[in-house]
């Protein structure tokens, strides 16, 4: 990181992500980059974060992520425009984090179910639920362990 004094702390990564409302996956498809916004749930793994998105079982993410799992995610739970004269003075108040990793799909109801919670919980609700058995066999669930995540904030 070129600007470390930008370089946020695990604690003050991890309050981002709470208050981040989503996150855009970026992955590559057939050789070309690609982005997509998605709801997502995230618990700490030892010493590393994993992250949980569900999606389509079929379709240009999930195919393109089972032929290459390498992905980046990306989320920024601020950013305020500062405008200034000149306006080469202007600048961006934001907090944001980035986790690069490998995808995996979990295929166990169980498990499943579990990173359907952990979503549920990211956006408020509270424990675990009941998940018709037809529903997690048509859900696909993706898991993104982070091998790397830094966190920037340029906030006053």
């Amino acid at each position: 990181m070129r600007r470390m004094e930008r370089q946020l702390e695990f604690q003050q990564i991890l309050e981002i992500l709470k208050d981040a409302s989503f996150g855009d996956l970026a992955f590559l498809d057939h050789g070309r980059p690609a982005v997509v916004p998605l709801s997502f749930g995230f618990q700490q793994e030892e010493k590393r974060l994993a992250f949980f998105f569900h999606c389509a079982p079929e379709g240009r993410k999930i195919e393109a992520l089972r032929a290459n799992p390498a992905a980046s995610f990306s989320v920024v739970s601020r950013a305020d425009v500062v405008l200034a004269e000149p306006a080469c003075r202007s600048t961006m108040h934001y907090a944001g984090v980035i986790a690069d990793g490998e995808i995996s799909e979990l295929t166990v109801p169980a498990e499943k179910a579990a990173a359907l919670d952990l979503i549920m919980n990211h956006y408020g609700a509270a424990g675990h639920f009941d998940y018709p058995a037809p529903m997690l066999e048509r859900t696909a669930i993706l898991k993104l362990t982070a091998s790397s995540i830094t966190g920037k904030s340029n906030c006053r």
